[in-house]
Formats: C-alpha cells, structure tokens, sequence
C-alpha cells in the first residue's frame, strides 16, 4: 500500500433523488372452468399466462376459461393474466341446446350457422340442390366438431343437431345459437341453450392467492358472487395495505331477472354486465351475440389498459379527440367516463333486440351495466359502468361509489398517498416539536405540506384525479386533520378529497325567437 496524504478530507454523498413513488403495474385474474385436455392444475394458481395461444394447452381449447382469457388477450399483450382454472363440478350438468332442420333442398344455397360467437365460432354450410335434412346436419356437425376452439359439442340425429356445452355448469346457458339464411325446401328451428347446474365448489377458490394483488379479476360465475365479493370488499380498505380490485362477470336473462339479481347485491367491487336473453325462431342467446361472460372479458382488459402505469397506447380504446394526453393509459384514465367506449371485437346487435332506454335506466339504478349498440348501429359501445352498491352500511342511498369511475378514482388516489407516505417517512422520527434540518424527522407541518405536494400532483396533468386550483388546494388544506401520538408512534390524517367525475348528462333550454332585436 502507498502512503497517500489527502488533505483536507472532502466527502461528496450522491443520495436518492426526492421523487414520488408511481402506481403500481395493473394485473388481472380470471377464474373459470378448464377440460381435462388442459395441462393446469386444478384450483392452483397458474401464473403469466403467455401470449400466442398458451390457454389453449393449459386449460383446454374449448374450454370456458380459455375463451375468457382469448378474449382478454384479443386487446391485451402486455399486462399480467393469472388464472384460476377449475374442474367441472362431479354433479355438473351441461346445457345443451338444438339447431333442427326439416325439408329438402330444391336449390344450392348457403346457411350461417353460428354456435357460441358472431365473430368467432360463424360457419358457412354449402347446401346442394337435394340435400336433405340429414344431410345439412352432418354438415353442421361437421363444422362445429372442426372447430376446436368452440364451446360447445354437436350430434346429428336425422336433421336435429343436438348442441352440448363443453363444460358443465351455468355457463353453457348464456351459449348463443344461431341460423341465418334461406334455401328452398329448407325450414329450420333454434332452441336455446338450458338446464346448464352445478357449478363448481368456490368456498375456498381464493386460498391460492394468498395477499397478491389484482386490480380486474373475471369472475365466470354471475350468479354465484359471494366468494368474489367476500375477497374484494374486505379488501377495499385492507389494514396497512393497498389491495382492492374489482370483479367484472356477465349475464343474459331476462330484464326482471337482472333487476332482482343486480338489486339483491350491494358491492363496490362488482361490475355485472347484463344483457337480455332472446328467444327467436332462428335465434336464441343474449342481444349480442357473443357469450356475455367473453364480454365481461374484453371490458376487463380494455379497463386494465386504460388504469396501467406504463401508459400504453389505447386511442382505440377512448375519445381523445380534445385531450391527447388521454391516448396513453395511466392513472389518469380513472377519472375518464368508460360510456362510448368501443368494442371492436363484437359485432351490433340486430336492430329490434336488447333493451330499451327505460329499461337501461332501470338496469343501471339495480346496479347492472349495459352495452349496446351506437346511434349509428354500426358499433357495439360502452353504456355507463356502475358497480351494484347502492347504499351504505346504514341503508341510506349513497352515490360514493355507484359508478367504477367513482371507485377507480378514489382507488388510484389512495395509492398514490399510500405508495409515496410509505415511501416518504420510511424511517422518520416523530415530533410535535420542529424537526431538526439535517434529521429525518417528521412533524405535523412536514406531513401536511407532504401531503399537500402529493394532492398538486393529483391535480396535475399526469393524474386529473382531484380538483385543480388554488382554491381546492384549499379546500384540501382547510379539511386536512392531523393528529399526532408520539407514545404510539402514530399520526393520523383526516382528508376530503374533492375528485374529478365524469360528464354523463346535459341539460340545455331552447328559446325560440322572432328576432335578433
């Protein structure tokens, strides 16, 4: 070693920049029912489910869970999918349906057949002159079973095509079936899909996640939703943590049966959409027809683009026509309405089907969320999401949290604060007295103007959470109540945040006039 003299000693420190701390990265569960082809493990936790069709092998082609997370991928490539596959219950029972032909041909022609999916399981049948109705249900079987991603299973019995779900359970109800076309000598019937039960057991479903984290989670069980509504509203202020989600899922029924589902229910943290169950000579399925719980799917992904961090591009995904900024995903999005959000992958519904705009209103109030068609009907868009909460613990009507917008606002802000609190005062003594400049200490004063900087940076435009300005900092400042115990080592803060909604109605008076003098 050489004798070096350093005078005078000089020390130079690089430390952490001050900045704040971002949301997390969103992650998305779905749970749902696999066939015995798929390779997972049933009731564990299958986690990164990758691109490129890795479902298919996982959980079973044709299976209902491979369809919820084809769907979710459709949109989606880039954030986390974990799945929960299930087995078909040993009691399950599979809906089936029926596509009946009668007749002869007299002419070639072609009928559309379509078994679960407008866009994806739609099928040609080439009918020559003389076929009989035999004939044109092998050919229907024949196409199905070809399709091995379709849901459901056919058997040609002298021009009955009887249709079987793939799983077993209250999935297959939902199924739609379809024929379109005309070719002389031909007559043709649909009954709808039913007498789908048995669903698997859910009580313990959960166990396997153990505290993860998963903002969207596609739940296939609409009418089975204790165990998800369990897991996510004792989540939604879990103690010293950030872990709330919020379960999407999807039906068709009837309109009172979606007003006595969505009205028995009473949760922050679930999102059903309904659709109405048609019943027509040649049709029989949900309005749009494409498996409401596929829906629920597509929702899902497109919500947990917008919500992301990593601010993704989704000007397919919203109107940006007045805000560039909205084109990327981020925190931002909470705030933005979800209504008119477009849904590429479904195909609109046949003009005469759904639901009218009374029964919209009603289906909204009881806590249901609707999608349908544009003025236009050439586009399948958004109506306005809400949850099914209604009323507080007390009963009382409450609006706090009835639209996901309300929910994913508050919750993007509460991370916020959260993340960077934690972050901030990771080990800070705690003082009513004034803290010491070279110390990290930490009084009432030093966390309200902590706090006060992180509400600015809600305000701002990378977050467009809370109200901007002066006079809401204010507000903010007036209502921030901080309480210190320094022989618990606590101090508790008490704010009103004023957040941003959304504008979901105009209300304009015109006057008519003779004269402009």
């Amino acid at each position: 070693m050489t004798t070096t003299i350093r005078q005078p000693r000089v020390n130079f420190a690089i430390t952490n920049a001050n900045q704040t701390v971002s949301n997390l990265s969103q992650a998305i569960l779905i749970v749902g029912q696999k066939t015995s082809a798929g390779t997972a493990t049933a009731d564990a936790l299958t986690e990164n489910v990758a691109n490129g069709g890795a479902e298919d092998a996982l959980f079973g082609a044709d299976s209902m869970l491979a369809a919820l997370v084809r769907a979710n991928k459709v949109r989606n490539q880039s954030i986390k999918i974990d799945a929960i596959a299930l087995s078909d219950h040993g009691s399950g029972v599979a809906a089936t349906g029926e596509m009946a032909f009668t007749g002869t041909a007299t002419e070639d022609g072609t009928l559309t057949v379509i078994a679960g999916s407008e866009r994806n399981h739609i099928y040609e049948i080439a009918v020559a002159s003389g076929d009989t109705a035999t004939a044109i249900g092998d050919a229907v079987e024949t196409a199905i079973t070809a399709d091995t991603r379709c849901p459901v299973d056919a058997a040609n019995t002298t021009g009955t095509v009887a249709i079987t779900a793939v799983n077993e359970g209250t999935f297959g109800n939902s199924i739609p079936l379809e024929i379109r076309g005309t070719v002389a000598g031909v007559s043709y019937t649909v009954t709808t899909m039913a007498s789908g039960a048995t669903d698997p057991t859910l009580t313990s479903v959960f166990d396997v996640i153990a505290q993860k984290r998963y903002q969207t989670i596609v739940w296939g069980y609409p009418s089975a939703t204790t165990e998800v509504r369990t897991l996510l509203d004792a989540r939604f202020n879990a103690d010293g943590q950030v872990l709330d989600g919020v379960a999407f899922t999807g039906i068709a029924d009837t309109y009172s049966n979606l007003l006595t589902l969505g009205n028995g229910l009473n949760s922050k943290s679930l999102v059903i959409f309904g659709d109405k169950k048609e019943t027509e000579t040649a049709y029989a399925g949900p309005a749009i027809v494409e498996m409401p719980l596929v829906v629920a799917s597509y929702f899902a992904s497109y919500r947990a683009l917008r919500l992301d961090a990593d601010g993704a591009s989704v000007s397919d995904l919203v109107i940006s026509a007045n805000g560039a900024l909205d084109a990327f995903g981020g925190p931002a999005l909470a705030s933005k309405p979800y209504f008119n959000t477009p849904f590429a992958q479904l195909v609109p519904m046949k003009v005469g089907r759904g639901f009218d705009d009374s029964e919209i209103e009603a289906l909204k109030d009881a806590g249901i969320a609707v999608i349908g068609n544009n003025i236009a009907n050439n586009t399948v868009i958004c109506g306005e999401v809400v949850t099914t909460y209604k009323t507080d613990s007390a009963g009382n009507p409450d609006v706090t949290f009835t639209y996901l917008n309300y929910v994913d606002t508050g919750s993007q802000a509460r991370e916020y604060f959260f993340n960077n609190n934690r972050a901030r005062f990771a080990q800070s003594r705690l003082t009513e007295g004034d803290v010491v400049k070279g110390r990290d200490m930490a009084n009432e004063e030093v966390i309200r103007s902590y706090n006060k900087r992180l509400y600015q940076d809600l305000s701002g435009p990378d977050f467009v959470l809370v109200e901007a300005g002066e006079d809401a900092l204010l507000f903010f400042d007036d209502n921030l109540v901080i309480a210190i115990n320094k022989a618990d080592g606590e101090a508790t803060l008490q704010m009103d945040l004023p957040i941003v909604t959304q504008l979901r109605t105009i209300i304009a008076t015109q006057r008519i006039k003779f004269s402009t003098t």
